[in-house]
């Protein structure tokens, strides 16, 4: 028979392991869908499989010099599209408190509101047009 103290010397590791496990599949859905698309489709993605899930791009650039292809897409999105979940917000204070203002009507409506920003996905391409490499970048910070 397990005396009491020995069982729970078996369970808080096992515990924390199923805790640490919930915690880990929880994160990886908390991204845009474009993102974790983009995270599995790296290196492997060919540029007809991209159009297929993504549409046409934005812009299209070729070096001949790097024999490479970029892709720009231009989404306009929220903070909630970009963090489904809410996973940024977790440790802001700041946020959950102005939003409490908000609803009784004495919050920064500018922090409170989830307004639209313009965010550029620039996707490479190898010679063999496979996915190399994305990025997320607001588009005032993409050069064209």
């Amino acid at each position: 028979m397990i005396h009491p103290t020995q069982r729970s010397h078996v369970l808080q590791p096992l515990l924390a392991w199923m805790a640490a496990f919930a915690l880990g599949m929880t994160l990886t859905g908390c991204s845009h869908w474009r993102e974790s698309y983009l995270k599995g489709a790296l290196k492997e993605a060919t540029q007809e499989e991209i159009v297929e899930k993504f549409g046409e791009p934005w812009k299209k650039k070729t070096s001949l010099l790097y024999s490479q292809s970029t892709w720009i897409y231009r989404y306009a999105l929220t903070k909630d599209d970009l963090d489904p979940m809410g996973v940024g917000a977790l440790g802001s204070v700041l946020q959950v408190t102005n939003s409490i203002a908000a609803l009784i009507g004495r919050g920064n409506n500018a922090t409170a509101k989830n307004k639209p920003e313009c965010f550029h996905y620039i996707l490479t391409f190898n010679q063999a047009n496979v996915l190399q490499s994305w990025a997320r970048e607001a588009c005032a910070d993409t050069t064209l």
